[in-house]
């Protein structure tokens, strides 16, 4: 799937592969490939579409059809898309020392006990939502073994390296029902 950029002033490869992305989860809209022309198989497909909304069919795609093309879109794109990744906000000095109990060091620890289900050699630990020693020795650990100053401390590259190797380790896990190390 393209970024958004891509479809900037192309309305009908818009149109045709939002159409595409409803068909995946409507039963009788034709599955439609993206060519840019408003031809016969365009035509077949928003009438298909019209049809199944209750609009008028006339195969011409009006603000109405094209406003419930869009919203069908995006109620079928959270199916198809992929998960949001989560990115937070750090000042230029910003970190995550001890004793901090920011939503985010949630995920710091969550993301360390996965990594330690990878990598045996990364220290686990607890998910308190606090800053705490174990959390830092973890963060050292996983500092030492990327050749970081190892501070304890969750700071902006910390924070990237953290995310990557997690991006990493579980890219070949999606999908699969595997069990998260305990």
């Amino acid at each position: 799937m393209h970024d958004e950029a891509f479809y900037v002033g192309k309305a009908v490869t818009s149109l045709q592969t939002m159409l595409r992305t409803v068909a995946r989860y409507r039963e009788g809209l034709p599955m439609l490939i993206p060519d840019g022309v408003y031809g016969e198989r365009t035509v077949r497909c928003v009438k298909a579409f019209q049809r199944m909304e209750g609009l008028p069919v006339t195969g011409t795609t009006d603000e109405a059809t094209w406003n419930a093309v869009r919203c069908a879109f995006e109620s079928a794109a959270v199916e198809v898309g992929p998960a949001a990744p989560i990115q937070i906000q750090m000042g230029p000095n910003e970190a995550m020392a001890a004793g901090c109990t920011l939503p985010y060091v949630l995920l710091v620890q969550a993301m360390l006990h996965s990594l330690h289900g990878f990598y045996g050699n990364l220290d686990d630990c607890p998910m308190s939502g606090v800053m705490d020693e174990e959390t830092m020795q973890a963060v050292r650990c996983l500092q030492r073994s990327c050749g970081m100053p190892e501070s304890g401390i969750v700071n902006k590259p910390t924070w990237r390296m953290l995310t990557a190797l997690y991006g990493q380790a579980t890219a070949g896990t999606r999908g699969e029902d595997r069990k998260t190390p305990s």
